[in-house]
């Protein structure tokens, strides 16, 4: 890299030096010029003195002066030349006119010829040198008129010439010597203090944020010195403070129970914390070094454009939540693995708790329920009331245990479906006629659209039989008046939905992201009017789950509700 002080000294050298030998050019130029003028204007006064002796004469009397023009050519070393208006030479001081050839069309006889007087410099034929001539048209007694023309050799003058040029340009050569010398005294005082700039910016470039540069001094450079040791000083602190930060981070990041990393759209990992690397990348940080085939899926799939994820993986002997999100602003995606193990087992033991003891509450509850139909038949007419109430309520727990079991079953692991293809809307046809009795005793009225081009879907008919039966049992125990409506539509070739709305009390707001919890009811004493359990929604919820659907519900207070419900076709 080229140093700043060698380029402005470049710079101004070089400006110098074609300044100097323009001014040296013009110099010489103009020093030459003036001499020749000043040679022209001397032959001029010696023409015109000559000429005041000529002109009273006529052609033939001025060939008697060649003897006087011969003398005073001798005295001042002036060439003398007398032409007639033909161009003849009549008189030659330097050579025999009679060998000369015509003038007529030497350069200063033509001036003179037209403006009275001419000069030039020009190469002599006849003295076979360079000279300095002036010619002048005189008129003559006899109305006739010749060339007067002087004219002095050019040896004379370059000599004098060389001489001043010599001095001139030794002069010019001082002042440029000295000049240069100041130049580079400037040049490395100017870019001193640029070049300390220049080293102590690159040493904060590469991390040494302690520099300081002096800042003595009230001129411009002071003040730049100045406001770098405050930027440096104000990087250092600024510096610092992430460095804090991001060791706290990291560490707060490293402890976390969680396995954290960040992963670009081009597969780089750019961050991951120790336990991500001793979970997902044991032999080498690296996405190639990802062994589990769930995790690589799920963030191929974000990768390719897809939707953020969260899916259950099993590492090893725990169960891990895999969450992958697209971070706002950026291609990065944030992957973090929660530890569900505990979780799970619990849920596992609740599940096996609640499944014993329902298996356990069965048994001695259908006997209760048999001997209470004996009792019917034997007990007076005045205490039947009781039994009623007594086996009204053992059925609803009846109810309760067989949602419990049916509950239990779809949310083991091991669940299957048994997968055939279904016409929905027959069995959606097939699922209505066993309602007719509730239908007619509240005056409510049902309705089944499905449109023509409805598809087959690959699915569980006797799970989506128990989502209608839910569904649509739901909405006859939730409405007094109306018409309850089963839409049935096709999405897309990959896609159906199905839409069960009603006319009823709705459900009020804050509830309705809690109602497909298990035992979750809106209101406890409406839930046992229409002898609710609870566990409908939740069911419902869990089978549209294994058929990797989804379901979402739309209410109002007062004016009904409505769940819409996804499924793939295959």
């Amino acid at each position: 890299m080229k140093r700043y002080s060698t380029i402005v000294f470049a710079s101004i050298i070089a400006v110098i030096s074609i300044f100097s030998i323009v001014l040296l050019y013009q110099t010489l130029a103009t020093f030459k010029k003036f001499f020749i003028d000043f040679q022209i204007q001397e032959l001029s006064r010696f023409t015109k003195v000559i000429e005041k002796n000529l002109t009273p004469l006529d052609t033939s009397e001025i060939k008697n002066l060649k003897k006087i023009l011969f003398q005073i050519d001798s005295l001042i070393d002036v060439r003398f030349t007398i032409i007639d208006s033909n161009g003849l030479v009549l008189i030659e001081t330097r050579k025999n006119e009679a060998k000369l050839d015509n003038h007529l069309y030497r350069t200063e006889i033509q001036l003179a010829l037209k403006n009275g007087e001419g000069f030039s410099t020009r190469y002599s034929k006849t003295m076979k040198a360079d000279y300095i001539y002036f010619a002048k048209k005189m008129n003559l007694n006899n109305d006739t008129y010749v060339f007067l023309r002087t004219s002095v050799p050019m040896k004379n003058l370059n000599a004098f010439f060389a001489n001043v040029q010599e001095k001139v340009i030794f002069t010019f050569l001082a002042l440029f010597g000295s000049v240069m010398l100041i130049s580079l005294f400037l040049s490395k005082r100017l870019t001193k203090p640029i070049l300390e700039l220049v080293d102590a910016s690159k040493k904060v470039a590469e991390g040494d944020f302690s520099i300081q540069l002096d800042e003595r001094g009230d001129s411009e450079i002071s003040f730049l010195k100045h406001n770098f040791n405050e930027m440096v000083a104000e990087i250092r602190k600024n510096l610092q403070q992430v460095i804090q930060q991001r060791n706290f981070m990291n560490n707060l990041i490293n402890a976390l129970e969680q396995a954290v990393a960040i992963i670009t759209k081009n597969k780089d990992i750019i961050f991951c914390n120790r336990y991500y690397k001793s979970l997902v990348l044991k032999n080498g940080e690296s996405f190639d070094n990802i062994e589990n085939e769930n995790i690589l899926n799920q963030l191929n799939e974000i990768i390719n454009g897809r939707k953020d994820s969260t899916i259950e993986v099993q590492i090893g002997d725990k169960i891990f939540l895999s969450s992958v999100r697209t971070l706002e602003d950026t291609t990065q995606i944030l992957h973090i693995l929660y530890d569900i193990s505990m979780i799970k087992k619990v849920e596992n033991i609740k599940r096996d708790l609640v499944a014993n003891v329902s298996h356990e509450l069965r048994t001695p509850l259908t006997a209760i329920k048999g001997y209470i139909e004996t009792l019917e038949e034997e007990i007076p007419c005045e205490q039947f009331k009781y039994i009623e109430t007594i086996k009204k309520n053992t059925e609803r727990i009846i109810y309760i245990v067989d949602d419990l079991l049916n509950l239990v079953s779809l949310e083991d692991a091991n669940a299957r479906l048994f997968v055939t293809e279904v016409n929905l809307c027959e069995l959606v046809h097939q699922v209505v006629p066993t309602f007719k009795h509730k239908l007619e005793e509240k005056n409510l009225k049902i309705e089944v659209i499905c449109e023509d081009d409805f598809p087959n879907i690959n699915a569980d008919a006797f799970r989506l039989e128990q989502v209608f039966i839910n569904l649509i049992d739901n909405a006859i125990k939730y409405s007094e008046k109306g018409t309850i409506r089963i839409e049935l539509r096709k999405v897309d070739d990959e896609t159906v939905k199905i839409i069960i709305s009603d006319e009823g009390i709705g459900i009020p707001k804050e509830h309705q992201e809690r109602i497909f919890e298990r035992f979750y009811t809106v209101d406890k004493s409406r839930s046992r009017k229409y002898g609710g359990t609870g566990l409908g929604l939740s069911i419902v919820k869990h089978i549209i789950l294994l058929h990797d659907g989804n379901i979402q519900v739309e209410s109002e207070e007062g004016k009904g509700t409505k769940f819409i419900i996804h499924l793939p076709v295959n």
